[in-house]
């Protein structure tokens, strides 16, 4: 199933219609749907595709030869004695006619045969950028791609035409692969496998949430039960240590002096593991909207299935062993799974108002999205504001309400109450999200207030 990537699609073609060379690189963390994409824009096009492995440099020339004639043939070839012989070749086939040459996991050949960044950089520059050659780098490895074939130390740094980094999809795009799940369930493998496409098809393939959880997380052959581990062994060096990162962060120690305490260390100690984990994706870094304050700042996990494993899988893994899979199901992840959903219902609701902003449904453009914590001097206590999207003169605010009960007035109340905090003598415009819709007094007031339920949520979306 192919689903979603508009954007990139229709950039990937837009560079494809131009006249010349183009050279867009590629690249996302595994399983993202990047060779997805890729197979999807090569359909009824001149293409050469060849996937880089972990093999000596003789092999992949020799296998890169074969992909390479199998489209453009030769009556005096069967291989290419050198890369500089393979991209000449490349450049006479493709003087006139577009040719699309795609090296997927470039960072594989990269690694075994270091000087191909430079040749391929030398013939770019010499033949390449005179022809009708769309080259396509892709890659998994984003620290690789990140420095080695986009930074300004790479040889390759400035040729590149388009950079497209994949992200997960959005949710209305993710619930697209469970048909025939429930709208709870959806939401559910949301919240569990984010917006990643090969997790999404893993669990589509089971008939409910439960099995899903059960087969692929909870079982010692599952697909998805060692994936945070091989994603940060990939990236990176001692990870024991930033293991135990993760694991505070998603317990809740979200403040660097928190978790620098509970690792048994200073805050500076681990000041570059964060920072490593920042950079690759795996922790962001948020201030309160309406004001950024350093001091104010929070780590939290923005990947749903990282978040999920290190939330739950620590007290799951042991009785895996026993036999105990359902039974780690029932009395650990699903009693404390809407807990757990509260947090990811925000982001949802974050992604909704931004689709009814991009469709003209919410006419003001806002500019900054995010949310809003600090100190209420009236009751001398920290408070939240779940959802703020803000620009110079007006502020959307939001509550998000994961709860089985409809939400009453009280919560609007306390939201309005709580935007006088920060919203800075701008217009505000409030907004509702309930799980199970709203209560009499609530409903009242719709038009004056946003009010979306889980219904809305869902099925304003389906096909987008």
């Amino acid at each position: 199933m192919f689903v979603g990537r508009y954007m990139e699609m229709a950039e990937l073609q837009r560079r494809y219609d131009q006249n010349g060379f183009q050279f867009p690189v590629i690249y996302g963390r595994r399983r993202i749907g990047k060779t997805r994409l890729i197979q999807e824009f090569l359909k009824n096009k001149r293409a050469i595709y060849f996937m880089a492995t972990e093999q000596t440099p003789d092999i992949l020339l020799h296998q890169v030869s074969e992909a390479v004639l199998s489209v453009v043939p030769s009556s005096f070839l069967s291989s290419f004695a050198s890369w500089d012989d393979l991209f000449r070749y490349l450049a006479d086939a493709s003087k006139k006619e577009r040719l699309v040459f795609v090296i997927d996991e470039y960072p594989y050949l990269a690694e075994v045969y270091p000087p191909i960044s430079s040749i391929l950089q030398k013939n770019i520059d010499i033949s390449l950028k005179e022809t009708q050659l769309y080259l396509v780098l892709c890659g998994s490895s984003m620290s690789f791609m990140e420095k080695q074939v986009l930074g300004v130390q790479s040889p390759l740094h400035g040729r590149r035409t388009a950079g497209l980094c994949l992200q997960p999809l959005p949710y209305y795009q993710a619930i697209q692969f469970f048909p025939g799940w429930s709208d709870e369930e959806k939401l559910y493998a949301y919240g569990i496998c984010g917006g990643v496409p090969r997790y999404l098809e893993i669990f589509a393939s089971y008939p409910t949430l439960k099995h899903a959880v059960i087969g692929e997380f909870l079982s010692l052959s599952g697909h998805l039960l060692e994936e945070p581990a091989t994603l940060l062994k990939q990236e990176l060096r001692e990870p024991e240590t930033y293991n135990s990162i993760l694991s505070f962060v998603a317990g809740g120690a979200n403040k660097l002096s928190v978790i620098a305490s509970k690792l048994g260390k200073t805050s500076s100690d681990i000041t570059l593991y964060m920072q490593n984990l920042l950079s690759l994706g795996f922790l962001v870094k948020e201030q309160p909207a309406g004001g950024h304050t350093e001091r104010k700042s929070l780590y939290r996990i923005p990947d749903n299935l990282f978040r999920f494993w290190y939330r739950f899988m620590p007290s799951c893994i042991p009785l895996l062993g026993l036999g105990f899979s359902e039974r780690a199901y029932d009395s650990i992840i699903e009693p404390a799974f809407p807990t757990y959903f509260g947090r990811v219902f925000e982001d949802v609701c974050m992604q909704y108002m931004r689709l009814l902003m991009a469709n003209g449904t919410i006419k003001e453009l806002y500019t900054s999205f995010g949310h809003w914590w600090g100190g209420n001097p009236k009751v001398k206590q920290e408070v939240e504001v779940d959802l703020v999207m803000e620009n110079h003169q007006a502020m959307l605010v939001g509550e998000c309400k994961w709860q089985t009960s409809p939400v009453d007035v009280d919560v609007l109340e306390t939201l309005k109450t709580r935007s006088l905090l920060f919203s800075q003598d701008r217009r505000v415009l409030y907004a509702l999200f309930s799980r199970n819709g709203f209560t009499a007094e609530v409903e009242a007031k719709r038009g004056e207030v946003l009010l979306y339920d889980e219904k809305d949520i869902l099925n304003v979306c389906i096909g987008s």
